[in-house]
């Protein structure tokens, strides 16, 4: 019987080590999380896409200048604001809801002009 339970034992700790050392972010920190994890200053917590509400999401670490390019591709973010590229998104803390400009979310009421005047009885 003890023969069995080092067995597992070494078995279960090879397979811990072999799964710290596993790391799909290639040498980047973990950040967010149930944790709250930050990254160090010149860097910023990038998100998976379309991930808004998703409580404790862990996200990677990544490296961020100090100042943003004014041009680049538009990024929507979960605030539903529309950001100028990529590094005014980081820099500014928040996920991404998707690639290019938030779109509008409320049908305007010239869209259906039924809504813009109320009905006469």
């Amino acid at each position: 019987m003890r023969p069995k339970a080092i067995l597992y034992v070494a078995l279960g700790l090879s397979m811990l080590l072999s799964l710290g050392m596993a790391s799909p972010s290639h040498g980047q920190a973990t950040c967010g999380g149930i944790g709250a994890l930050k990254c160090p200053a010149d860097q910023a917590c990038r998100f998976e896409t379309g991930k808004c509400n998703a409580p404790d999401l862990a996200g990677v670490c990544v490296p961020v200048p100090a100042t943003c390019p004014t041009k680049g591709p538009k990024v929507c973010g979960c605030d539903d604001k529309t950001y100028a590229n990529e590094c005014e998104l980081l820099k500014a803390g928040v996920r991404e809801a998707k690639k290019g400009a938030c779109g509008k979310t409320k049908p305007s009421s010239a869209a259906h002009p039924a809504a813009a005047s109320p009905k006469s009885s």
